[in-house]
């Protein structure tokens, strides 16, 4: 019999009401990513407030369902943002400055883009559609 394979899940922490607060647990992808601590903070969980109708009681095991549109959208923030500045702030420096300055530009503007996605992050991160599929 084959184990069933759970992309999303998260054990719950607190409720009240229809309200619960989940930890989202890290899969097999973020154990093996080099870049662990970029889309969540390293030593901190990853918690979000999800409204429910489900009946749950803390330390439940849930699966999450996270929308595709929201999925797509957030990595193309974290990966394609950071190289967006990075080559826009070398083509844009290299008509005034010589190559070696326009490179560190570019490494510069890939910089200031993390900055920016953090403020994106902390602004509108928890807007992202998460909803509990089921109880597990």
């Amino acid at each position: 019999m084959q184990e069933e394979i759970i992309e999303d899940s998260g054990i719950v922490k607190k409720v009240e009401g229809n309200s619960v607060i989940v930890e989202i647990e890290r899969g097999g992808g973020c154990n093996s990513c080099k870049m662990q601590g970029f889309c969540f903070k390293k030593n901190e969980p990853a918690e979000f407030e999800i409204v429910t109708d489900i009946p749950l009681q803390v330390n439940d095991r849930v699966q999450l369902d996270i929308s595709p549109l929201g999925r797509t959208l957030v990595s193309l923030l974290i990966f394609g943002v950071p190289l967006l500045f990075l080559f826009l702030g070398f083509l844009i420096a290299s008509l005034w400055f010589t190559e070696i300055v326009s490179i560190l530009i570019g490494f510069t503007a890939m910089a200031l883009s993390f900055r920016i996605i953090r403020f994106i992050d902390t602004k509108y991160g928890k807007r992202l559609k998460i909803s509990i599929a089921r109880k597990l």
